[in-house]
C-alpha cells in the first residue's frame, strides 16, 4: 500500500479587505510546498473573505498552515481558519439530480433570508450558492441550489411560488442548463448585433 505524500486542506481567510491579500494567502501555501486547488473570494462591505482548497505535503498540522498564514502579512491582520479535508460529504445529491438557480425579490424584512433557508431545508435542498443584498427595503436573492433526488426537485418546482407567496416575495425558478443556454445565445446575440470587429 502506497502512503499519500499530500493532503488536502480547507481554509477560510476573513479580514479588511486591501490589494494584496490573495497573493499574501497562495503565497503562505506555495511557501509550504502546497498547491491551491479550488478557491473563492468576495469583498462585502469593505470586508474580505476567502475558503480555498490546498494540497499540501503530508505532515503538516492544521495549526501550522494557520499561522503561515496569519503571519504572511502581518499588517494586514487575517484571520485564518483550517480544517483537515474530509471527503466524506454530509449531504450528496444524487448524480442526476438536476440543479437550478432560485431568484427572490421583494420588500426586505427580517427573518425573510432564514424563512427561503428553512423552506428549501425541509424540502431537502441544498443551497450551494447565495448571494444576497438589500437597498432601498428591496432585497434580492440569487440562489444556486441543489435537490437530493428528483422527489425534492419536483417538490421544488411544485411549490417555489407558494413558499414566495407565504413570504411576501416573488420566487422564480430556473434550471441552470435553460440558464447557460439563454445565456450563450444571448451573448452570440449581442456580438452579432455588435459586429464582430478584429
Amino acid at each position: 500500500m502506497t502512503t499519500p505524500t499530500t493532503e488536502d486542506f480547507i481554509l477560510s481567510v476573513t479580514a479588511k479587505d486591501r490589494p494584496g491579500i490573495v497573493a499574501a494567502v497562495t503565497r503562505a501555501v506555495f511557501g509550504l510546498g502546497g498547491n491551491v486547488t479550488e478557491l473563492s473570494q468576495t469583498v462585502m462591505a469593505g470586508h474580505f473573505s476567502l475558503i480555498l482548497r490546498a494540497t499540501c505535503p503530508t505532515g503538516l498540522a492544521p495549526e501550522a498552515v494557520r499561522t503561515a498564514i496569519e503571519q504572511s502579512v502581518p499588517e494586514f491582520k487575517l484571520s485564518a481558519c483550517v480544517r483537515r479535508y474530509d471527503p466524506v460529504p454530509a449531504f450528496a445529491a444524487k448524480t442526476d439530480a438536476p440543479v437550478y438557480f432560485l431568484t427572490v425579490q421583494g420588500p426586505d424584512r427580517p427573518g425573510l433570508i432564514a424563512g427561503i433557508a428553512a423552506a428549501l431545508a425541509e424540502r431537502r435542498i441544498n443551497i450551494e450558492d447565495l448571494y444576497t443584498r438589500s437597498e432601498e427595503e428591496t432585497i434580492t436573492m440569487i440562489l444556486q441550489v441543489h435537490p437530493r433526488d428528483e422527489s425534492a426537485a419536483e417538490a421544488l418546482r411544485r411549490d417555489h411560488t407558494t413558499i414566495g407567496a407565504g413570504l411576501g416575495v416573488a420566487v422564480h425558478l430556473l434550471h441552470r442548463d435553460i440558464l447557460r443556454a439563454t445565456s450563450e445565445v444571448g451573448a452570440v446575440r449581442r456580438l452579432v448585433r455588435g459586429g464582430i470587429r478584429p
